[in-house]
């Protein structure tokens, strides 16, 4: 008898009860509104030229009638599109495969129908889109590039024990009818030509209402769901699950650092990163070098990585570096560039850019800034860390870095990075200005003359 038997199967029967909740509401509502369009057909065949009022009633039932078709239509239609993911076959991740199939062995479970990485810190099993009864595995690849080779196994078994609920027809037949509500009712999704709006926000709403009426069913059975794979999946390495949790904290975490502080300011100016996924390793283990704890995560780091199980690693980091762009990038981003090119590629121009927008004196930035109260503090910090970091770049005495954490830094000759944000904190938020001027004074910059964001000081 499989380890958590006795709660897993009570599990998946409460999830068929909601699924069938679900798929009650579904019935329910196409036999409520085949039955409306009977009526209404009926009525208008009865009234329609008796006279001007029953001519009026009859075009009316059938204006109802067609608004009921329309929304049938749509539901039946729309697709609730995925997260972008790259698909994984077996060329591209046998060891990866052979791991999902083993797993799902060991669960007594069906094997995932394929493999997708997206650049999420998450992993589920979602439907095939082209396929109607494949379901696939989508792992978040900073998982994949951080989490050892047991610490990812460890995580993936209970979202591979979920297959066997996938495989129930009710379940997938519930999920599928959720799907289509969410994608007719979601807000974001076009309302198309202006002759067609009144109908699609006649769908959406009784989207909302048929949402609304097994929405909690839905929920609750992805819950079971999830205590039953959860309950499968307990005999498969506890400790090394708990490790892997640890990790995907952190690496959330350090996935979100690398976004905002260094991918974004390249998208920006329509560059990307082409190796977020090595980024994210830069950072986290850093992270664990400042860490406290330091040495045990030094010693999990001599383990196998996770993506040692794909045939070329690197070559997957730039498509996912690519798609990561596409997605969060908010335009195009065509023009790749590396970590050793990002100082001079994107951290200096962007630094150039903000600075050219503030081109003033460090006095005159200051003296704004102090007649000026409400003025929002952040930008303003930003514009003058710029000002300042070109006047220290233009002395030739300070270069551009990558800091994995902290992002765009400030470096000496020596390599040693300048805590340039506390002193532009201390001006900006506390209107002590003395640090950095003196700071400024140090490396031969004299604060009465301008900053030229193009090139050098005056």
């Amino acid at each position: 008898m499989r380890v958590g038997e006795s709660a897993e199967p009570l599990a998946l029967a409460e999830a068929r009860a909601r699924a069938r909740a679900v798929l009650w509401v579904r019935n329910g509502a196409v036999l409520a509104a085949l039955t409306a369009a009977g009526l209404l057909l009926y009525g208008a065949s009865r009234n329609f030229g008796e006279s001007a009022p029953g001519t009026l009633l009859a075009t009316l039932a059938m204006a109802l009638v067609a608004v009921l078709a329309w929304v049938a239509l749509d539901l039946a239609l729309v697709r609730r599109t995925g997260v972008p993911a790259i698909t994984l076959g077996p060329r591209d991740a046998p060891e990866l495969h052979a791991m999902v199939r083993e797993l799902a062995e060991e669960l007594h479970v069906p094997t995932p129908d394929g493999i997708r990485l997206c650049p999420e810190c998450d992993s589920w099993l979602e439907p095939d889109a082209r396929r109607r009864r494949r379901t696939v595995l989508v792992i978040g690849a900073p998982f994949l590039w951080w989490l050892r080779v047991g610490e990812l196994r460890a995580l993936l078994a209970p979202v591979v024990a979920g297959t066997e609920a996938s495989a129930e027809p009710a379940v997938a037949g519930a999920r599928r009818w959720v799907r289509r509500l969410d994608a007719v009712a979601d807000v974001r999704r076009p309302l198309g030509p202006v002759p067609l709006r009144p109908a699609r926000r006649a769908s959406r709403a009784f989207a909302r209402q048929l949402l609304g009426l097994c929405q909690g069913h839905a929920e609750l059975m992805e819950r079971e769901i999830a205590v039953g794979a959860a309950a499968l999946a307990i005999p498969l390495e506890p400790e090394l699950r708990a490790t892997a949790h640890e990790q995907v904290g952190l690496a959330y975490a350090g996935w979100d650092r690398l976004l905002t502080r260094l991918a974004a300011p390249a998208w920006m100016i329509g560059r990307h990163p082409d190796a977020l996924m090595a980024g994210v390793v830069s950072a986290l283990t850093e992270l664990s070098r400042r860490d406290k704890l330091a040495n045990a995560f030094g010693a999990r780091l001599a383990e196998r990585p996770a993506s040692d199980l794909l045939t070329d690693a690197v070559a997957m980091d730039g498509e996912i570096s690519r798609l990561a762009a596409g997605i969060f990038a908010d335009g195009p981003t065509p023009d790749p560039v590396d970590w050793a090119e990002y100082p001079e590629a994107v951290i200096e121009p962007v630094w150039r850019a903000r600075a050219e927008a503030f081109a003033a004196p460090v006095d005159d930035a200051l003296a704004v800034l102090r007649r000026d109260p409400d003025e929002d503090h952040r930008k303003a910090a930003d514009h003058l860390f710029a000002v300042v970091a070109c006047a220290a770049l233009d002395t030739g005495q300070m270069h551009p870095a990558v800091d994995w954490l902290d992002g765009p830094v400030l470096v000496d000759g020596s390599g040693h990075a300048v805590d340039l944000a506390t002193l532009i904190t201390r001006a900006v938020d506390e209107g002590n200005d003395a640090p950095l001027r003196t700071w400024l004074a140090r490396i031969g910059i004299a604060t009465r003359e301008p900053v030229h964001p193009g090139g050098s000081a005056a």
